[in-house]
Formats: C-alpha cells, structure tokens, sequence
C-alpha cells in the first residue's frame, strides 16, 4: 500500500476515532449541563460532519452504523432499539445526500442546502417509520417538531456554509 493511501486511511481513521468519542461523550455533557442537547440531533451532526470531514460515502455509511449502537454500549442513551431506528435514518441520509451529491446536482451553496435539507427530512421520515415498526412507542414524536425543524435547518445550513465542494 502506497503512503498516500495509508495517510487517507490514517486520517479517516482518527478523524472518525474523534467524532465516535465526542458522541458518546454528548450523553455525559447533557447530564452534567442539566441541557437536554438530544433535541439537536447530536448524533445525526456528528454523522454529518463524518461525511464532510472524510469523502469517502462508504466512511459515512460506516459511522451512521456505528455512532447510534456505540452511545448506546457506551452511554446506555439511546435504547438498542432506538439506535436501531438511528442507524436506519443515518444511513438513509448519507445514502440519499450521496445520491444528489453523485448526480453533480450541488453546484451552489443553495442546492447543496437544499440536497442535505431533503436528505434529513427524508431520513426523519425513515426513522419514525422504523420506530413506529420496531419499539411501538405510545408517543411517536418525543422532541417537539420545532427544535427537530430549527436543528435540521441548522445541520443543512452548516453543511452548505462549511462544506467544501468536491468533484
């Protein structure tokens, strides 16, 4: 294996050691905050910035698995069956962001928000289905729909700003 290649696998590697430790570490910030920070989304952002940080889509794909199931060994937060319905959002906004992103779609900063914006709807939407599918919750929707609205304008309007534009 060329040094190139291994310097990308070696940052791809200590960049997503550094996002799974500050996403088990958000529960225990949470507590010590008295705030309740999973209202938003800390784990979708830290997902979000996986795909940002390393452009590799499988590297993504690899973190939305990992993040939810690892604060859940971790941090006991969320539940298994809740990281399950996580993992199956995560992955389904990586998927489709990577889909817009392939089709040289994202040529403005505008469309770019616009591709990540519809990426985490659509991944909200697969989320409450599995949740609804697998754990039956007497209540569907936990976090109120504003703070879900004004995190996930946030996340995509982030991406938009500070993303960098690849080919």
């Amino acid at each position: 294996m060329d040094s190139v290649k291994q310097r990308t696998i070696l940052r791809a590697t200590l960049i997503d050691a550094a996002l799974l430790t500050v996403a088990c570490l958000i529960p225990a910030a949470s507590h010590l905050l008295a705030l309740p920070l999973y209202k938003l989304n800390p784990m979708l952002m830290v997902v979000v910035a996986g795909m940002m940080l390393v452009p590799n889509r499988w590297n993504a794909l690899l973190l939305a698995i990992i993040v939810p199931f690892a604060t859940s060994l971790i941090a006991a937060m969320p539940t298994p069956l809740g990281a399950l319905c996580m993992v199956c959002e995560y992955a389904s906004v990586v998927t489709l962001f990577g889909l817009i992103a392939r089709s040289r779609a994202l040529g403005s900063r505008w469309a770019v928000f616009a591709a990540m914006l519809t990426a985490i709807i659509a991944g909200k939407a697969v989320y409450y289905l599995a949740k609804w599918l697998i754990v039956h919750p007497d209540q569907l929707v936990g976090t109120s729909v504003v703070w879900q609205l004004v995190s996930v304008v946030a996340i995509a309007a982030a991406v938009a700003f500070f993303g960098k534009k690849r080919d």
